[in-house]
């Protein structure tokens, strides 16, 4: 991966609080990786399963249309 999905973010996106590309993903297969480094795929099932986390949920709503990308949507 290694891009920025936020760079994809509008201005009314960025206005929710989130984690950013680089904080680490908090818990989880993936604990301690920086989160744009956390695997599209795994983004995507915890969308589907309802993440309970705040941030991490905000994060994936405001990286949405870069984690469809990388999943070729």
């Amino acid at each position: 991966m290694g891009c920025s999905r936020q760079s994809h973010m509008t201005s009314n996106q960025k206005r929710h609080p989130a984690l950013t590309d680089t904080d680490a993903m908090p818990f989880g297969k993936h604990k301690g990786v920086p989160m744009q480094d956390v695997p599209a795929s795994y983004l995507r099932w915890l969308k589907d399963e309802g993440c309970s986390d705040e941030r991490v949920a905000n994060y994936i709503h405001n990286s949405w249309d870069a984690i469809r990308q990388e999943l070729g949507e």
